[in-house]
């Protein structure tokens, strides 16, 4: 099962002066399990590939497709499947919590599944699991105003909302943007733990090069609406010129690692792609400590 953009091509705005074509041709299947960031410029076509993915928009011409169903109807009966299929897939747009409007954490996350028509001990018993998947303490949350929150806490209410619907898929739009390091560095930890526990097929956007390194299976690279790269994110942002002509650039701990390794630091190729300071510090230290070795030895 997965997500199928086939031939998937959009315009903003046909037919009048301000006419803008944002996807071209698109051909791209996400794999059920994965993590997939879609990257690039302002202007890329990324955010507007999410909402054909969300059946927010539907394409000028091609098909999207959810476990093989495609999310443009036209009969009763392909409206109910395409219902069905979009219900499938969980979209938390970027600054999620702009998503929030009810006066208590506990309405606002029940909102959806209440939409659903389900029971309200069903609605009640989902709210509460939603919560702790976002370590949000039910009681210690369930009354408060989001709006008195953080804007961490206020983005981890807003997940919660979507992942009460239990979506097969989980849809970020800039899942970090706004945020402080601290704030960041939870919620990626967030979406890691989501997809390790579960296995839930992520799909996010962002313009931040370290976030996509550090928690992608799978990095497209779109440029004025076609995908200018695929691939596992150390073989992407290997292709520096391709990646800067995409107005991005290698994230930070591969710069430092390519620009050691050059200095004359015994690293291996391989550590090129270690995605975590931790896992370069400690090739780092190996390394150094492994010079420092062969230099006494001499």
């Amino acid at each position: 099962m997965a997500i199928e953009l086939e031939d998937v091509s959009f315009t903003y705005l046909p037919d009048t002066p301000y006419e803008r074509q944002a996807l071209k041709g698109i051909r791209l299947t996400i794999a059920e399990g994965s993590i997939t960031a879609l990257a690039g410029h302002t202007g890329s076509g990324k955010s507007t590939l999410l909402q054909h993915i969300g059946g927010l928009i539907h394409p000028d011409s091609g098909r999207v497709c959810i476990d093989g169903t495609d999310l443009a109807a036209h009969t009763k009966q392909e409206k109910r499947a395409a219902l069905a299929a979009r219900r499938k897939v969980g979209l938390v747009f970027q600054y999620a919590e702009h998503q929030l409007f009810e006066e208590s954490v506990y309405e606002d996350i029940a909102f959806g599944p209440r939409n659903f028509g389900l029971a309200e001990t069903e609605v009640a018993a989902r709210v509460r699991e939603a919560m702790a998947r976002v370590h949000l303490d039910f009681e210690a949350y369930r009354d408060r105003s989001p709006f008195q929150l953080s804007g961490g806490q206020m983005r981890r209410v807003a997940l919660a909302g979507v992942l009460a619907l239990h979506p097969a898929y989980l849809v970020l739009d800039e899942p970090t943007a706004g945020l402080d390091p601290r704030g960041r560095r939870e919620l990626l930890a967030l979406i890691r733990e989501l997809h390790a526990a579960e296995g839930t097929t992520i799909v996010f956007v962002s313009h931040n090069m370290e976030d996509v390194f550090a928690i992608a299976d799978e990095v497209v690279v779109l440029r004025q609406g076609e995908i200018l790269l695929q691939g596992a994110p150390t073989a992407v942002f290997a292709e520096r010129e391709r990646i800067a002509a995409a107005g991005l650039r290698q994230p930070a701990l591969m710069q430092l690692m390519t620009a050691l390794r050059a200095a004359g630091v015994p690293l291996d190729e391989a550590d090129a792609g270690l995605r975590t300071p931790a896992d370069a510090a400690a090739a780092i230290a190996r390394a150094l400590k492994g010079k420092e070795g062969s230099g006494h030895a001499q």
